[in-house]
């Protein structure tokens, strides 16, 4: 199967399954809930969330059930987090029937679990560490969405000019082959900046971030909840001094995902490479759109890892809970994963979905006819629990902002490594956090 790219430049394949909704549950999944009934039935149901919908997946939904499915869309997930917080501390107001929850702002919305519908168990359907990550105190409170494995997309061109590296095989020796560190990733950074007049990577913010998401506990202690002291938290400031010190070595052109110059970067080719987990490929491919060599390389920095992913939960304050669970159960289901897969490249948490030749099969022009959704399979699988992150407790978000927005300082020239981690500890110290012992 080849992928074809949409008129707006997204990555997308024909649809490939008709979607059934097995007793209005999901595609298959069994059904969520029981309570849902005709007698209670809405006329339409919403959704708040910031990414795009296969609309043939509402239609669906509409086909099956009778309920139109209004998606209430938000410019970015920060807007869709301050959305849902305000709603949440007014006793519902505002909130949407479903809301889409990102992984690293999981955890502080769901501080209060009563807030959230529970809702019933699918066995068999995500993998084991998604279905944990939706729960709390073993309640599942999110049906998942997808997972972010992690991968670096490079341009073979630009790595071919330098002598350095040119196809995917010799591209993961360059950065370390299968003993590849972030070490090792960065010094790879340092070589070719020297024989190039392009840099190496976009935003080491992205690296950061994937790096961090690697560690157990970056922040905040398990048993308490409570963060760590910053300026005593040695392995945080171990890896924030490894990425600024690239900084310093200008290997990154410091403009990440979301800058109003990234696809201008792109199409001005000025880095050859992006820590790019699963969900990044069909922007990239719309913002590289035109520009040849970019492919997925099979090695990754520290064995693989993961980045982002979501899930859909319903506010307990909803009028229609019972049909909100079905439709966030039918939003979830393999099909569904695959459909949206095949439209925006979101990976799948469904394990029925990961193994789907609609997704292992596929062929992805862009990036030069790879099989990608094979090539993350293998990075998740790699990759095994540790793809789940470390805690993240309710200030994981906040903090790692912060630490972030050091790297940035550094990229900027605004600060050397050394002064943008005292800049970082005393913004920190200044939030007056009752840290852990």
């Amino acid at each position: 199967m080849r992928i074809t790219a949409k008129s707006a430049g997204v990555v997308a394949f024909a649809a490939v399954s008709a979607l059934t909704l097995a007793a209005c549950g999901g595609g298959g999944g069994g059904g969520a809930s029981e309570e849902a009934d005709e007698a209670n039935k809405p006329d339409k149901l919403t959704v708040a969330a910031w990414m795009d919908f296969p609309q043939e997946l509402l239609d669906s939904f509409e086909e099956e059930t009778g309920i139109e499915v209004v998606v209430n869309r938000f410019p970015d997930g920060a807007s869709a987090q301050t959305v849902l917080r305000n709603g949440l501390s007014s006793n519902g107001a505002g909130l949407s029937d479903v809301h889409l929850v990102e992984l690293d702002w999981w955890t502080e919305m769901m501080a209060v679990p009563e807030d959230w519908a529970e809702l019933p168990e699918i066995p068999d359907r995500w993998v084991d560490w998604k279905v944990a990550q939706g729960s709390v105190d073993g309640v599942v409170t999110g049906y998942g969405t997808d997972i972010g494995p992690l991968a670096i997309a490079f341009n073979q061109d630009m790595l071919s000019g330098t002598g350095l590296a040119t196809d995917p095989a010799s591209f993961g020796e360059f950065i370390g082959g299968e003993d590849a560190t972030w070490q090792t990733f960065l010094d790879a950074g340092r070589e070719y900046v020297a024989t190039s007049d392009n840099y190496f990577v976009d935003s080491l913010t992205n690296a950061f971030q994937a790096a961090i998401n690697l560690l157990p506990d970056a922040f905040e202690d398990p048993e308490s909840g409570l963060p760590y002291d910053l300026a005593e938290n040695t392995e945080v400031k171990d890896l924030f001094a490894m990425f600024a010190d690239a900084a310093e070595d200008d290997i990154s052109a410091g403009i990440a995902i979301g800058h109003a110059d990234w696809g201008a970067g792109f199409q001005n080719r000025q880095w050859a490479t992006v820590v790019t987990p699963a969900w990044m490929t069909g922007i990239i491919a719309e913002n590289a759109d035109g520009v040849d060599g970019w492919r997925i390389a099979s090695e990754f920095p520290n064995g693989g890892g993961n980045w982002g992913g979501s899930f859909f939960a319903v506010p307990a304050t909803g009028e229609n809970t019972a049909w909100a669970i079905e439709l966030a159960d039918y939003l979830t289901s393999p099909d569904a994963a695959i459909d949206w897969f095949n439209t925006t490249g979101q990976f799948p948490s469904q394990l029925e979905a990961m193994s789907a030749p609609e997704i292992a099969e596929a062929t992805n022009p862009f990036f030069g006819d790879q099989q990608v959704g094979q090539i993350y399979g293998d990075l998740a699988a790699a990759a095994g629990d540790s793809a789940a992150g470390g805690y993240r407790g309710e200030n994981f978000a906040g903090i790692q902002t912060l630490v972030t927005d050091g790297i940035r300082l550094v990229e900027s020239d605004s600060a050397t490594a050394e002064a943008a981690w005292d800049s970082v500890v005393a913004e920190f110290n200044a939030l007056g956090f009752e840290t852990a012992d």
